[in-house]
């Protein structure tokens, strides 16, 4: 389920400005911080950081280390280190080797570690009776 990636050479920071929108995929060797939109899958080989203002909606996100204080609607894996601090809203499952949510972030999905522990004591299907489930 983790996957094994590369150690990238490339010491680059790409950036996504605020009201910048891509749709489509993005690859980056390098890091990458966005401050506008994607929707699309997005692979970065380095760090890849959200702002409050980003945003991306698609299948997978991939990064060594993902920060994010905006909005994720997709799968995480990261090599190392996710973390979500008070103002992140993210739905989708996270598999990374660390998790830091801050209090306050918005979470929908499971968390897992490296070793595939299950840190959320949820079935893979939960059943959430009288609650709604809603979209961020």
């Amino acid at each position: 389920m983790f996957f094994n990636r590369p150690k990238s050479g490339s010491n680059t920071m790409n950036y996504l400005a605020k009201g910048t929108e891509v749709r489509g995929s993005i690859r980056s060797e390098g890091s990458l911080r966005i401050d506008g939109s994607v929707y699309g899958n997005v692979d970065v080989l380095g760090d890849l950081e959200i702002a409050p203002t980003g945003r991306i909606e698609g299948e997978e996100v991939r990064a060594n280390n993902l920060i994010s204080q905006g909005i994720i609607k997709a799968q995480i894996q990261a090599t190392a280190k996710v973390t979500l601090t008070a103002t992140a809203k993210v739905e989708g499952d996270v598999v990374a080797s660390a998790i830091d949510i801050a209090a306050g972030a918005a979470f929908i999905g499971h968390l897992v570690t490296k070793d595939n522990k299950v840190l959320t004591g949820l079935s893979k299907q939960p059943q959430l009776v009288g609650i709604p489930k809603q979209s961020l």
